[in-house]
């Protein structure tokens, strides 16, 4: 009997994958292409809404296909639509939809969320999304960028001891980070 219900399980997940969610997530690609195209091109609102009878924007594709990885992708694009339109909190609330595990955009999606709490004047919730992006990242490239904004957040807030920690981080951890004269400038500044 177990063994039936296990064949069982195994067959419902091959029909539902070969007809529901692979042909679901197909549409979702090919739905999504132009809305990406108005982002590239910083047309953030005609992403978000599309174009009527022409293309879906983002919001569209999230209540059509959320389900997909494709939808989950049109949740931290339609969060970036909304930072970079100034609204931060409906950002906030889309990007934080997004899941993923990659090195790049997974700590991006969560350093952007830091990124608006920051433009909402709120240091001590960006403190927290940008050292999680910091340890998501584990990379050159985004570890220390995240560490970094996270010190000035700290300086901001007259929490110095913390900036110079993370500072002194970066000059040790990522010797060659791209903007280390800017890390030793704030430095400088935190050890005052």
């Amino acid at each position: 009997a177990v063994l039936g219900g296990i064949v069982g399980v195994v067959a419902l997940y091959f029909v539902l994958n070969q007809f529901v969610w692979g042909p679901k997530e197909e549409s979702a690609k090919n739905e999504i292409f132009k809305a990406q195209q108005m982002f590239a091109r910083d047309s953030f609102q005609v992403a978000l809404d599309g174009k009527e009878d022409e293309f879906m924007g983002f919001l569209d594709i999230i209540d059509e296909y959320g389900s997909t990885s494709t939808g989950n992708l049109a949740y931290a694009y339609a969060g970036i639509c909304y930072k970079n339109l100034g609204q931060y909190d409906e950002a906030i609330k889309l990007l934080n939809k997004f899941s993923g595990s990659d090195e790049l955009v997974s700590p991006s999606i969560v350093g952007a969320v830091g990124d608006c709490y920051w433009d909402l004047e709120n240091a001590s919730k960006a403190v927290d999304y940008y050292l999680k992006a910091a340890s998501m990242a584990d990379n050159d490239l985004l570890s220390p960028l995240y560490k970094k904004r996270a010190a000035l957040a700290y300086l901001s807030m007259d929490i110095k001891s913390e900036a110079v920690k993370l500072l002194e981080s970066i000059t040790t951890e990522y010797p060659n980070y791209q903007d280390m004269n800017e890390v030793l400038k704030f430095l400088e500044i935190a050890k005052r």
